[in-house]
């Protein structure tokens, strides 16, 4: 990428990232004012981060290129002023030549005026790269600065290409012959590891481990969907209706629809997950299933047992009533250790994950869940 496309990106960025930013400082200080319901705040709050950690995880394949052109435009700083050494010392030679008459003066003039335009054009060339330097090093310092407190920023390392190794053919064109061995001593160090670190961190999320106080409810945004919890009334009739819904309304009796919220533009969401290790850390990852991630009717699920279940029935955790796709208990989401699963309950229909059927699968955090016809993302709040 060109360096003012890049620049131009990772401004971008820069500014969606500061937006969301901005967003949650102001929802956290409307949470003091008391005029919204703790929830709705709650919800608004947990979904700018999403949002801001998903721009996170587009500008980081772009740190290692920013450092590539770097580096580069320093090499071509240090080989500038190495093109340039001794050029005092040939004026003076040139000076010495003129003075026991082996040059005339013309001949000095003219070629003392060529070093001169040299270390002219050498000098305006420096110029330009330390123009360039700084506009490259200012975004990665902006970015630096603004994404460090959250979590988001590592530092970039340059694009390393690694040329595969070919043996030179020997007589008859036959490959040369291995080199002898070298005599056993120490081993060698390991070679440090080349090329950008992996940045993309899709589903890997800041710990927002007190914004979710245990057997809270899920909250629902828009007027035609709404969300069924363990908590149905023992009255209600299961069955079919003719709209698709979800879902509880809010515990305390406001409903969504009495506040209006501006939550700013949408991220894209991430594609393939990133496979991490389990952490060696004793305290619980936290997770959470969303319905219609980054829409109007986005809903929350925080995964805060052991244990999700999702089906048509009642009885499920998520209950999913008008899908006639989804079986009465159709999958269950499960933490198993540090790690996180989805097992599909023999269902009529299957459940898919990235648009894979499956029986059991390990989740990493970004995988899209279908179950029937409705759509589900799953995330990782580490």
């Amino acid at each position: 990428m060109e360096k003012a496309l890049l620049l131009e990106r990772l401004n971008g960025l820069v500014s969606r990232y500061r937006q969301h930013r901005n967003y949650i400082e102001k929802a956290k200080v409307q949470s003091a004012s008391g005029k919204f319901n703790p929830a709705v705040i709650e919800k608004v709050i947990l979904d700018h981060e999403i949002k801001a950690s998903d721009v996170a995880d587009e500008v980081g394949p772009l740190l290692p290129m920013l450092s590539t052109l770097i580096d580069a435009l320093v090499g071509e700083k240090a080989e500038v002023h190495a093109s340039n050494v001794g050029v005092d010392e040939q004026v003076q030679e040139l000076e010495l030549r003129a003075a026991i008459g082996e040059l005339s003066d013309d001949e000095f003039n003219t070629e003392v005026a060529d070093l001169r335009a040299r270390l002219d054009t050498a000098a305006a060339r420096v110029g330009a790269i330390d123009a360039e330097l700084g506009e490259l090093e200012g975004g990665l310092s902006v970015w630096a600065d603004l994404a460090t407190p959250h979590g988001h920023y590592v530092a970039p390392a340059p694009v390393v290409v690694a040329q595969p190794a070919t043996a030179a053919p020997g007589a008859g064109g036959q490959p040369a012959a291995e080199p002898a061995a070298e005599p056993a001593g120490e081993p060698e160090p390991e070679p440090e590891p080349s090329g950008a670190e992996e940045h993309i961190q899709k589903g890997i999320r800041e710990d927002l481990g007190d914004m979710f106080p245990s057997g809270s409810a899920s909250i629902a945004i828009g007027d035609d969907i709404a969300i069924e919890t363990a908590e149905s009334s023992e009255g209600e009739e299961d069955g079919l209706s003719e709209e698709v819904s979800f879902g509880a309304e809010d515990s305390s009796g406001v409903s969504a629809s009495e506040v209006e919220l501006d939550l700013g533009g949408d991220a894209p969401l991430a594609t393939q997950p990133v496979k991490e290790a389990a952490k060696e850390d004793d305290s619980p990852r936290r997770a959470l299933l969303l319905y219609q991630e980054g829409t109007a009717e986005e809903q929350i699920y925080p995964f805060t047992n052991d244990a999700l279940t999702i089906g048509r029935g009642r009885e499920n955790d998520i209950q999913i009533k008008n899908d006639s796709k989804v079986s009465r208990y159709h999958c269950k989401l499960q933490r198993r250790g540090n790690n996180f699963y989805i097992e599909d309950a023999k269902s009529s229909n299957g459940t898919l994950v990235n648009g894979e059927l499956i029986t059991d699968r390990r989740l990493f955090g970004g995988e899209e869940i279908i179950i029937g016809e409705t759509f589900f993302r799953f995330r990782i709040m580490e």
